[in-house]
């Protein structure tokens, strides 16, 4: 109790600006991701703020969705469009590394729609493809796969549960995932203020991202990104009340700890990919002679000799001094620091109760 009164009452990232646009996983149809939608999108903000620390402005990543969905069930993480785990997504993130959105456009499938395969396996072009004319074809445009792109991965990933442990982790490193027990007021009612279930319902079946926390006229909440378009709840947004474990949300959360070398390495201007198909340095050479595997398994290893710094931008603290204006600092990172250093602990508290609470995570079911 201790800790929490000495922590800040508010934090919000996406009032700081590191929260990516938001997603629908149900378009264009129905499609049970939401546990990838939600770990995805608590890692493009991480990246958003490792960007942010290394002065970075460009573009927002926006990981992708369709590459996991074809190829990691078949390297036994999650079951595609039939529901996994934040974990899954982490787990073929620290393997293999997913590339951006531009590689393939999310279509609500999954590994199942490659009957070639004869396993549902997923071939070349389904982790990533290109579209155009080529040296060898200057008449017509034809697809390929491509391999050798930019690859996000995961240094490392955890779980973790309770409101202390929640809001240290939100503070030091940034969005995390959460999965949430969808009740009928939560999925068909829910419009705008704190939501807070009244049934006691705890059938936790969906996962979302959880960008900041807050209170409002005594009541303390999360504030939390859902998976279902930005024209549901508060703009793809809502709120749940804080420290009662409400619908689950504090039982069973997942974080990480993204790398982006690959993506240093092409801002320091070091060509290590052949050909501007590949986006990095002007294509010269024919397209026979970039050699493109059949399989997700030519995807190499991440080392583990990758960043090292924590999230929190140097110079972007969430806690500025409002009497200083925009140069303001903060007196909160010390004790943010202070605070997950000695609050390791609670990893091993985790454990406990994820073990007890976690399940497969579908998506939610219609309550009848």
């Amino acid at each position: 109790m201790h800790e929490l009164q000495q922590l800040p009452k508010h934090l919000d990232w996406c009032e700081r600006g590191f929260c990516v646009p938001s997603w629908n996983q149900h378009v264009p149809q129905y499609c049970g991701s939401c546990y990838a939608h939600g770990a995805m999108s608590s890692a493009q903000d991480r990246i958003k703020l490792l960007n942010t620390r290394r002065k970075y402005t460009g573009a927002d990543v926006m990981l992708g969705r369709q590459s996991f969905l074809n190829c990691a069930p078949g390297h036994g993480l999650s079951f595609g469009c039939d529901g996994g785990e934040a974990q899954d997504v982490y787990e073929f993130m620290r393997r293999y590394g997913l590339p951006d959105e531009s590689c393939l456009p999310y279509n609500a499938t999954d590994h199942t729609k490659f009957t070639t395969t004869g396993n549902s396996t997923c071939p070349p072009i389904g982790y990533c493809m290109n579209c155009m004319y080529t040296p060898t074809s200057t008449k017509t445009p034809h697809c390929f796969p491509v391999t050798n792109v930019v690859r996000y991965r995961a240094k490392s990933y955890g779980h973790l549960s309770g409101e202390l442990a929640m809001m240290k982790e939100l503070m030091t490193g940034g969005p995390i995932t959460c999965g949430i027990a969808c009740s009928r007021e939560f999925t068909y009612e829910y419009k705008a203020g704190i939501l807070e279930d009244k049934t006691g319902f705890m059938d936790i079946d969906h996962d979302v991202e959880v960008v900041g926390w807050g209170e409002e006229s005594g009541t303390k909440y999360w504030h939390v990104r859902n998976s279902w378009g930005t024209y549901w709840g508060m703009n793809g947004f809502f709120k749940i009340v804080r420290g009662k474990n409400n619908l689950g949300i504090e039982a069973d959360c997942a974080f990480i700890e993204p790398d982006i070398s690959d993506e240093e390495l092409v801002w320091e201007e070091k060509p290590i990919y052949g050909g501007s198909i590949f986006g990095i340095v002007p294509f010269k050479e024919d397209a026979k002679d970039h050699v493109i595997k059949d399989t997700t398994k030519d995807i190499p290893h991440v080392d583990d000799q990758v960043l090292k710094a924590r999230y929190l931008p140097d110079d972007v603290g969430p806690f500025t001094s409002e009497s200083k204006g925009h140069e303001g600092t903060t007196s909160f990172i010390a004790p943010a620091i202070m605070f997950f250093t000695y609050g390791c602990v609670c990893a091993t508290l985790a454990a406990v109760f994820i073990t007890k609470f976690r399940g497969h995570r579908d998506v939610y079911r219609a309550i009848p």
